[in-house]
């Protein structure tokens, strides 16, 4: 039991960074406009660990495991960069309140719109989260929701042991 949860811990922080790497990857900045902004990049790292946990979820007992330690992680390291940042103790735990909330509402609307298959509504709820209502080119979200589609689905085309190791990449030609 101590070696599996030793193994889990190593295992969520290479998740963590490949996460990290890939939600920071810069066709997302420039080819499709996300803000290049703390909330922008918060939007990508909430998202990519969304598509991940999402992954790992349909996996019994282990996933939802190892899951809960990725989330653990994200937070932990976004109370660090708050901390980093100046914020005090009272500030950080308002700050922390708010970005998990952001987390639970996103997770549930882009866990809905992928399990119902529906690239308009996930693209609505983009336009909302990440973009901000900001006038975005219809056809720019729709191709950005269409990427998140492909790459949600090669996640669940992965074996579960490979994902419960971390043996997966994001290596994946966004259009």
């Amino acid at each position: 039991m101590f070696f599996k949860k030793k193994k889990y811990e190593t295992i969520s922080n290479d998740i963590y960074q490949k996460i990290v790497n890939f939600s920071r990857n810069k066709i997302f900045y420039t080819k499709y406009s996300v803000p290049d902004t703390i909330d922008g990049r918060f939007d990508m790292l909430v998202l990519i660990t969304i598509i991940v946990v999402h992954r790992l979820s349909k996996i019994k007992n282990e996933g939802s495991e190892l899951s809960q330690k990725i989330f653990d992680i994200v937070f932990k390291d976004l109370d660090f960069s708050l901390r980093e940042l100046g914020a005090g103790d009272v500030s950080v735990a308002n700050n922390m309140k708010k970005l998990i909330s952001s987390y639970m509402g996103r997770q549930k609307i882009y866990v809905k719109a992928f399990k119902n298959e529906d690239e308009k509504f996930l693209a609505l709820a983009f336009k909302n989260n990440i973009f901000r209502n900001k006038d975005q080119k219809k056809n720019l979200i729709l191709l950005f929701s269409k990427n998140i589609f492909r790459i949600n689905k090669k996640l669940h085309l992965i074996e579960d042991k490979k994902m419960l190791n971390g043996d997966f990449d994001f290596s994946i030609s966004l259009l």
